[in-house]
């Protein structure tokens, strides 16, 4: 058996790996711009932008786990089109589109019928619960569509129609809450109409493919145990990955809670940048459950990779977490410098483990193995739980949420190394 030289990329994991995270990088300086223009108390108060974080923490939670259906459609699309079946592709997305046009309206309509209690919990407006849920609703069909592109390993749309996105909420977010209204429901709004040019150019996208289309295409078989298993998952790690601020939120006065919101916002916006790698790994290493050589080379490969990306922008915020914050939200309030740095430091420390997490649970999903994921779970209600009891400063969320973290990706590497000792295909 050949084996390829390490600095060969046959796969196109590297070239594709990058090729997404440029289109990321781009969206990231977008998500930085918009903070860096909503995030300063001349537009929003610290109040607004706790409410603003908070709302955004929501979407995020509720919309992680639905990265669940795009790996769902990623890892079927991307079996049929191996065995040749690609006139299947389309009916098989169809299917889909129509199941979540029925989940759209629903959550509208419980976010209309909830609205008071749920605003009283959040100390917010009742429109901004609805808005908030409605632009929720909408983002649901973003992973539908990216589900699609990544099974086709169409990664050129994939790379930058979702930067779409954070352009159009960067400019109309600026221009909605100098020019309009100083509050978080102009913020909120201006992602909705970002979400929609999303939506508009996938819709552009699928038409230019031109997939093939059968008479009738049946639904592959365990497409509902698949995403039934990745919801569990993802729910577990959207948890770990987007709470900090709803709960900060919750426990904290406003002012606490936007300065946490800021520093949280910073470790996300930088630990993350490698995730669009597993992104690119997702639909290379598709299986029924078998570890080959290759897949587990391109795992190396990947983690190799990420980890220096992880280590190189964590090391920044580390030792100058005044660069991040400056540029996002100017100079610091001399009476909250400290405590500035000190959360910033605090939060990526806890966020890195969950950075690497991210990339062996593609990996194990990607090969149908969700044993050792599942531990997600009690680690994210363990997080909730805990925070519950333990709270009486911000430090002690972010204390909670690294251990948790850490936790989570010894499970999965477990998991994952686990499988490696077992009698494996060459």
């Amino acid at each position: 058996m050949k084996i390829p030289a390490p600095w060969k990329d046959e796969s196109g994991l590297v070239r594709h790996g990058s090729m997404l995270m440029f289109g990321a990088l781009v969206g990231a300086a977008c998500n930085a711009g918009f903070h860096m223009v909503v995030g300063r108390p001349q537009v929003l108060s610290n109040a607004e932008y706790g409410s603003l974080a908070a709302m955004l923490g929501v979407i995020l939670v509720a919309s992680t786990p639905m990265l669940a259906v795009q790996n769902t459609l990623a890892h079927f699309i991307s079996d049929l089109g191996q065995k040749g079946r690609r006139e299947e592709i389309a009916p098989f997305f169809l299917h889909w589109a129509g199941i979540f046009s029925a989940i759209s309206a629903a959550i509208v309509g419980m976010a209309w019928l909830g609205r008071a209690p749920l605003a009283a919990f959040w100390n917010v407006d009742p429109a901004l619960i609805v808005a908030t849920f409605a632009v929720l609703a909408g983002s649901l069909w973003m992973s539908l569509f990216y589900g699609l592109l990544q099974g086709v390993q169409a990664f050129g749309w994939l790379a930058w129609v979702p930067q779409a996105w954070g352009a159009t909420r960067l400019v109309l977010g600026a221009a909605f809450t100098i020019l309009l209204s100083a509050t978080a429901a102009a913020a909120v709004a201006a992602q909705g109409v970002g979400v929609l040019a999303v939506l508009l150019l996938c819709l552009w996208a699928v038409a230019r493919m031109r997939l093939p289309r059968s008479a009738a295409g049946a639904r592959p078989r365990g497409t509902y145990r698949y995403l039934g298993s990745a919801l569990l998952c993802l729910a577990g790690y959207a948890m770990l990955m987007n709470l900090d601020t709803a709960l900060a939120k919750h426990y904290f006065d406003a002012e606490t809670a936007g300065l946490f919101a800021k520093a949280a916002i910073i470790a996300r916006t930088a630990v993350f940048l490698p995730v669009p790698i597993a992104t690119a790994l997702f639909p290379k290493v598709t299986s029924t459950g078998g570890l080959t050589d290759e897949s587990w080379r391109l795992l190396g490969r990947a983690l190799a990779f990420a980890g220096l990306l992880i280590a190189a922008v964590a090391g920044v915020c580390l030792l100058f977490p005044q660069l991040p914050w400056s540029l996002l939200y100017g100079r610091w309030p001399a009476e909250a410098a400290a405590s500035a740095a000190m959360l910033t430091r605090a939060m990526v420390l806890a966020m890195t483990p969950l950075a690497l997490a991210y990339l062996l649970l593609n990996f194990e999903m990607a090969q149908r193995r969700f044993f050792w994921c599942y531990g997600l779970i009690p680690c994210g209600l363990a997080y909730v739980g805990l925070v519950a009891r333990f709270h009486a400063h911000p430090l002690q969320i972010a204390a909670v949420l690294g251990a948790l973290n850490l936790a989570a990706a010894g499970l999965l590497l477990a998991g994952v190394v686990g499988q490696r000792r077992r009698p494996r295909r060459a």
